[in-house]
């Protein structure tokens, strides 16, 4: 009985550590000042990444199920295909919230005034950015096994609001 749960409890972590392991190892992979470049901070907007709320979306699913000469072979294969298109909006998400993060801090650092308080609540950001992320991980795969579809709004309001941060960092006096 021991050695059974003992083997579960070292299955589970181990599963635990090859699904987020990858996610946990981009969250903190640091970003060099040459991916920061002034076009794209300039083109850069949270609203790009939008259509991550919808891409898995039931409603869509339930249309597709309705329609005349429905094959369940296209429902999977649709799914298929939008896991992997979510996946990738995910990867660029995490590049872009580094960027902004490693701009903002960049900017505060090279300011005169005193900035700790800034400096701070863009840690605590980048922590419950993170906890979104693991948190939209850990519904991609339950999404992927069919149990339910996987919520961005969390990870997008940490997007908006580090972009938001950065603006004011970079125009103090309109802040």
């Amino acid at each position: 009985m021991q050695a059974a749960l003992i083997v579960f409890l070292f299955a589970t972590v181990a599963f635990g550590v090859a699904v987020l392991g990858p996610v946990v190892f981009r969250l903190f992979q640091p970003c060099s000042f040459s991916e920061i470049s002034r076009e794209w901070l300039e083109q850069f907007t949270p609203t790009s990444y939008y259509p991550m709320q919808r891409l898995l979306s039931d409603e869509d699913f339930r249309f597709l199920a309705r329609q005349p000469g429905f094959d369940l072979s296209l429902y999977r294969k649709l799914k298929r295909e939008r896991l992997l298109i979510f996946r990738q909006y995910l990867r660029r998400l995490i590049v872009d919230f580094n960027r902004l993060y490693t701009a903002t801090r960049t900017l505060i650092s090279h300011q005169q005034e005193d900035h700790s308080e800034l400096a701070v609540k863009l840690v605590k950001l980048r922590i419950r950015f993170m906890f979104s992320v693991l948190t939209a991980e850990c519904s991609y795969v339950l999404c992927c096994m069919g149990f339910k579809t996987i919520v961005a709004t969390a990870m997008l309001a940490r997007l908006e609001e580090m972009s938001a941060e950065f603006l004011r960092a970079a125009h103090p006096q309109t802040a």
